[in-house]
């Protein structure tokens, strides 16, 4: 299920305070895991992670299931490249964190959307997302309807700083009214798997800065 290369956050907790880590996976020999040296989401600074520290360590599988689970690290292997010596457990061991075919997550992420059928074109902000659609506020001279395609665009930031533009084609699945908001349900037509784990990874990481810390050991 892990792979070399592969995205990984690093979670530790430290006397009820929670930091968060991204690295790759640099080798998998049986029961050890080696990972390059981990760097703050926040500020990209290196973690100090001491020899018996314990970590949740989580990634997004090839068919963008999200697992977790927990670790501890064993040591330092200094070559080239200094790696991170980390137990690995059984597969069986590892949880996957929910098991919809897509996290949906309460976020606002700016959006440009344009519908040629109906000469809509404009900017608005999500209410929620997932790897697979969207709900875009609806502001009040817009005027598309159910079923209408259009495309969208959206600017992701990752925690990491990293921003990225996708675009899709979509469809209008419902309109609806929420908290006195006009809101559009939208589906993502055919987005590549790259995009897909790419939303996913975006989710995935709003989803972990939700959960309460009972969740950490």
């Amino acid at each position: 299920m892990l792979t070399i290369g592969m995205d990984l956050t690093i979670e530790t907790d430290r006397n009820g305070m929670v930091k968060k880590y991204k690295s790759k996976v640099a080798d998998i020999q049986q029961d050890k895991l080696y990972i390059y040296y981990p760097l703050s989401v926040t500020d990209n600074k290196p973690a100090f992670l001491p020899s018996g520290s314990k970590v949740i360590i989580s990634f997004i599988s090839g068919d963008s299931n999200v697992f977790l689970f927990e670790s501890k690290v064993l040591g330092m292997q200094k070559s080239a490249v200094t790696l991170v010596e980390l137990y690995l457990p059984e597969e069986k061991y590892f949880n996957r964190v929910q098991r919809r075919e897509h996290v949906r997550v309460i976020a606002g992420v700016n959006v440009v959307l344009d519908f040629p059928n109906s000469g809509q074109k404009f900017k608005s902000v999500t209410s929620d997302i997932s790897a697979g659609g969207c709900a875009v506020i609806v502001p009040p001279d817009v005027k598309v309807q159910p079923a209408e395609s259009g495309t969208i665009e959206l600017s992701i930031l990752m925690e990491s700083g990293e921003q990225f533009q996708l675009t899709f084609t979509c469809e209008v699945i419902r309109i609806f009214t929420k908290n006195k908001l006009d809101l559009m349900s939208l589906k993502y037509i055919e987005p590549t798997p790259s995009e897909q784990q790419l939303l996913t990874r975006f989710c995935f990481e709003r989803q972990l800065s939700d959960r309460k810390k009972g969740l950490y050991i």
